[in-house]
């Protein structure tokens, strides 16, 4: 299947969330949120969401500073 991640045409064989930030060595990172044709994903939904071909990822990666 063909995704857009972070910018990027992707093709993946997984059609879930959590399979995909695992193999992207995410799914247990800290600061950061999910964003799935942007609208956001809450962490709690992210082992659940079916990926759709086409869908547009986006992750976003806490900095600190200002």
């Amino acid at each position: 299947m063909e995704i857009k991640f972070n910018g990027e045409k992707l093709s993946i064989k997984e059609n879930n969330l959590g399979q995909l930030l695992a193999e992207k060595s995410l799914l247990e990172k800290t600061g950061i949120a999910v964003a799935i044709n942007s609208s956001v994903v809450s962490k709690s939904k992210w082992n659940d969401t079916i990926l759709h071909e086409n869908d547009d990822i986006l992750i976003i990666t806490a900095a600190a500073g200002g």
